[in-house]
């Protein structure tokens, strides 16, 4: 049954991630960039995609197990700033862990620097 507890800026959660095309979702790793003050409002959540596919991706933000204040990942993983998306929190799976104050900032950072 899907959570309904309150999600954190910097939460890693389990989510049904879109295709960008709409054709099919994929379960898969997702960091909540959406400030506490928003999550706190509403139901949405603003989220970005984690992968464990590393790659060369001047925008994508390298996370590995010392960069979790909580929990963590199975793998070395990369968040894709540049892989937004909106989602109800009623849908998320669950929590899986919280990313320190320094890692979200610098996530933060990449997400300003390219809408700039």
């Amino acid at each position: 049954m899907p959570s309904t507890m309150p999600y954190r800026q910097g939460d890693i959660v389990l989510v049904s991630f879109p295709f960008t095309d709409l054709s099919s979702s994929k379960r898969r790793p997702a960091l909540v960039l959406s400030p506490d003050s928003f999550n706190a409002a509403g139901e949405d959540l603003v989220l970005a995609a984690v992968t464990s596919q590393i790659t060369d991706d001047p925008n994508a933000v390298p996370l590995w197990q010392g960069h979790f204040a909580e929990g963590g990942l199975p793998k070395p993983s990369m968040v894709k700033p540049t892989k937004l998306f909106t989602m109800h929190s009623s849908l998320i799976a669950k929590r899986i862990g919280a990313l320190r104050i320094e890692k979200m900032e610098e996530i933060l950072r990449s997400l300003r620097r390219f809408f700039s």
